[in-house]
């Protein structure tokens, strides 16, 4: 069976310096936050991943990867074949866009009342 979602060391980093005024007149250096790095999965279809970790660890972060809200800082994404970050960019893109979704942890309050 063919993965529908592939995710190949994402990564996210994000500055969190000063304004660069501030950093130039203190001297100081720009700050990176590494939110995520190196994550890899597959996901085959018809299959469920559960992201699941301790408060702050990256979680959200890798969701909104996915569903393209954030853009990787490194590595690759793939869903049902085709590179899904440079696709979100594309017209294309919004109908891929229509085919992912975050749920969040009350999945009763998060699903269309439809779907269940």
């Amino acid at each position: 069976m063919t993965a529908l979602v592939q995710a190949h060391d994402l990564a996210r980093t994000f500055d969190v310096s000063p304004p660069w005024l501030n950093r130039v007149l203190e001297r100081k250096p720009r700050v990176l936050l590494h939110a995520v790095d190196g994550v890899s999965f597959s996901i085959e279809r018809g299959k469920t991943l559960a992201l699941v970790g301790e408060s702050g660890c990256g979680k959200s972060t890798v969701a909104r990867l996915l569903v393209g809200l954030y853009a990787p800082t490194r590595g690759g994404l793939q869903f049902d074949g085709q590179d899904a970050h440079a696709a979100f960019k594309t017209a294309e893109g919004r109908k891929l866009r229509r085919r992912i979704q975050m749920i969040f942890q009350d999945p009763y309050a998060s699903l269309n009342p439809r779907w269940i």
